[in-house]
């Protein structure tokens, strides 16, 4: 781990391989705030589309069932280099800490891919941004280092995405930035291992139910004798 804390390690160049299947990443995207109930219409994805062409696909309405789970009504657009990125950008955001698995680990990548792929109003705003900031991470790995961004040392993408952190909000890269860490971070903690590393202890259940503690009780006793209650 790096002294530095704005500057958390990066994961070592291993390929990155899916960790979570179709249906666990639209359950995400769902819970991250996609529009499930925009309908079962036709929507037509924009320009940027990872390199390919417009592609025309069908939301699968509200009901985010899948069968079998790896099926679903649009591609999946982002190129394996820039899934690669985005686990290393996932992990800089999120890298593991103690018991706590990094970003990656979780398989975040996928679901930043299930998202800027999806047709639905939000996730298309979202496309150009994310995939036009992964393109600023390789020119600016190819300029300063003359090699792609998945290629650079551990080291050295430190330093590129240390870049990102100080640009204003409302530019391109601060923009791009400050959307995929929220991606990240709200993707993380809608897992297990997420609740487990905020300490999130609910949708267990008790045999019984202990009730406030004295201290509580003691406390609530003195608020309201302040009210007079």
């Amino acid at each position: 781990m790096s002294a530095d804390p704005k500057l958390p390690e990066t994961p070592a160049s291993e390929p990155y391989q899916p960790k979570i299947d179709r249906r666990t990443a639209l359950t995400w995207v769902g819970v991250v705030g996609a529009a499930l109930a925009v309908g079962t219409g036709v929507v037509v994805y924009g320009p940027k589309t990872g390199g390919g062409k417009a592609v025309a696909a069908k939301g699968y309405g509200t009901d985010p069932k899948l069968n079998p789970p790896e099926k679903a009504p649009w591609p999946r657009i982002m190129t394996q280099g820039q899934l690669q990125a985005s686990a290393h950008l996932a992990d800089f955001v999120l890298p593991a800490s103690g018991p706590a698995p990094s970003a990656s680990a979780l398989g975040v990548p996928d679901f930043i891919d299930e998202w800027v792929s999806a047709p639905y109003p939000d996730q298309v705003k979202d496309r150009p941004v994310i995939l036009d900031g992964l393109k600023w991470l390789e020119d600016e790995a190819r300029g300063r280092y003359r090699t792609g961004f998945n290629d650079l040392t551990s080291e050295q993408r430190r330093i590129v995405l240390g870049l990102l952190a100080p640009f204003p909000a409302t530019s391109p890269q601060g923009h791009f930035f400050r959307r995929i860490r929220s991606l990240t971070i709200s993707a993380y903690y809608t897992t297990p291992a997420g609740f487990r590393d905020i300490g999130y202890i609910g949708n267990v259940a008790r045999a019984a139910d202990p009730g406030p503690s004295d201290a509580v009780k003691a406390h609530v006793e003195g608020e309201l004798k302040k009210l007079g209650l």
